[in-house]
């Protein structure tokens, strides 16, 4: 019997022993799959991150080159507008410097025709 003894609370320090290595392994293993899945949810968090800024970096870019277009399209109608203003301009300034001088000049052609027909 005294070897029973001892055998029966060998089996159980044996059996505690083993509940206690199993639940710390089950311990180990959930804390493992957290950590792996927070991992998983991390990487996939900075992929589309990264995504979503390239994403929305091109469509900036697509739109800055619309705009950048629009107004080289814009600046070139102002441009022809601006040049027609300053020819206008030109010409107008012109025809009344020399208003004068088209007077005289049509008074001494009038003047010269009456002359020529007396």
């Amino acid at each position: 019997m005294a070897n029973k003894v001892p055998n029966k609370a060998t089996d159980k320090a044996t059996e505690a022993a083993e509940r206690f290595a199993k639940i710390t392994q089950n311990s180990y293993r959930m804390v493992v799959g957290h950590a792996v899945g927070l991992q998983e949810r991390n990487t996939r968090f900075a992929q589309d991150l990264i995504e979503g800024s390239i994403r929305e970096m091109r469509q900036q870019a697509e739109s800055n080159l619309a705009i950048t277009q629009e107004l080289a399209e814009r600046a070139e109608e102002q441009s022809d507008a601006f040049r027609a203003l300053i020819e206008e301009s030109r010409d107008a300034y012109r025809n009344i410097l020399y208003a004068p001088f088209s007077s005289l000049s049509n008074r001494a052609s009038l003047y010269n025709h009456k002359r020529e027909r007396q």
